[in-house]
């Protein structure tokens, strides 16, 4: 009864607010949570306020951490530990679709991950392929995206080999994200166990990625390639090192997609000796910032970036009021940023000076078990 209260009055919250003309905010949070009724969680955000209501808490998969939204704003996508059939010893990729009035989630179908461990997805502009990294086997698989949202059949995978000098953790390839460049014609898979950064060519007809070795981008040795992001022009890209904390700035080739490195900055303030983990990275809205996150430091280190060359200069690194900050979500506008603390348990919220980059704790946060990833929807 009292779930069934709650959901009465936030649906009327959202009545109220359509009525006034302004767009609704969801927030979805992946978590790495082993129970299977703590999954994925929902809130409605309300900017003026600064507040999160909670909408949902869906089950059925363990540790749903990362999660995509399709570009039609109708479906969402996560990535779990589970499998789809208990002889199968990798993981699952799931399909939900998105209530257009109320932001809450309704399961469609799963497939195999294809690997063990994924952690990380993304798609084309048009929402056309799903590619997922498993980090545990170190392999990519892409997924046709079917009209009613639903996941077809994997299309492709390709297993990763190599290693690296960093010991136990580079004996092997363990990809880390799978990213689509901005104009839809390359996936780069950051690889931690091999130092690289994979780059494939998209073959739209046959739903399937080809690899373009050639057009690899080599980053430092034992750095550990984690995540990335590329600039709207896509003249560069970043590539946040897990294992060395840094970011490595590589130019794009026009032609070729080709990854070639520029320049290496820490996440780090220079007296800092313990142990700390990059994990996450984003370019704002502008443009004009780059942010990064650190566990450990428990940090967001704040960069400038050249709009001429590229390359990055520190500008600042801020608190994230938590322990073990995952992914993080800028939101749409600039104006704000959502932390996922894995270890302190807490989705925080944050001001953000859209002239100088900097942050300010909101003092609003709320608790989930082990939030790690962060998607915002706005629905009109």
């Amino acid at each position: 009864m009292f779930k069934n209260l709650i959901y009465i009055i936030t649906s009327l919250l959202f009545t109220f607010q359509a009525s006034h003309g302004q767009p609704k905010e969801f927030i979805y949070a992946g978590t790495f949570s082993g129970d299977a009724e703590q999954g994925i969680f929902v809130y409605l955000f309300n900017r003026s306020k600064v507040t999160l209501t909670h909408v949902q808490t869906l089950g059925g998969m363990v540790s749903p951490t990362y999660l995509e939204l399709h570009p039609s704003g109708k479906f969402l996508y996560s990535v779990n530990r589970n499998p789809v059939n208990e002889e199968d010893t990798w993981g699952s990729v799931s399909a939900y679709s998105i209530d257009r009035s109320s932001g809450r989630l309704t399961h469609i179908n799963d497939q195999p991950s294809y690997g063990n461990a994924p952690c990380h997805m993304s798609m084309d502009s048009r929402g056309r392929i799903l590619f997922i990294a498993n980090y545990g086997s170190g392999s990519i698989a892409a997924y046709p995206i079917l009209d009613d949202g639903s996941l077809g059949k994997a299309s492709k995978v390709v297993q990763h080999t190599g290693s690296s000098v960093g010991g136990e953790r580079q004996q092997g390839p363990h990809a880390h994200c799978a990213v689509v460049s901005p104009d839809d014609r390359y996936l780069y898979a950051a690889d931690l166990g091999t130092d690289r950064v994979k780059a494939y060519r998209i073959n739209y007809y046959d739903k399937l990625m080809e690899p373009i070795p050639e057009s690899d981008g080599i980053a430092e040795p034992g750095t550990g390639p984690r995540h990335m992001a590329i600039r709207a022009d896509q003249k560069f890209a970043y590539v946040l090192e897990e294992m060395g904390a840094q970011v490595e700035v590589f130019t794009i080739d026009p032609e070729s997609g080709a990854l070639s490195s520029i320049q290496a900055i820490s996440t780090l303030p220079g007296d800092y000796q313990e142990t700390n983990f990059c994990a996450d990275i984003h370019i704002d809205p502008s443009g004009k910032y780059l942010y990064a996150s650190n566990r450990g430091h428990n940090s967001l280190a704040i960069y400038d970036i050249s709009q001429e060359t590229g390359t990055l200069s520190l500008v600042d690194i801020q608190s994230v009021h938590g322990d073990w900050p995952r992914n993080f979500l800028i939101d749409p506008g600039g104006y704000f940023i959502f932390v996922a603390n894995r270890k302190s348990n807490n989705l925080v919220i944050f001001r953000r000076d859209y002239a100088s980059g900097k942050i300010t704790y909101s003092g609003v946060e709320v608790s989930l078990p082990e939030p790690v990833c962060v998607k915002m929807l706005e629905i009109d």
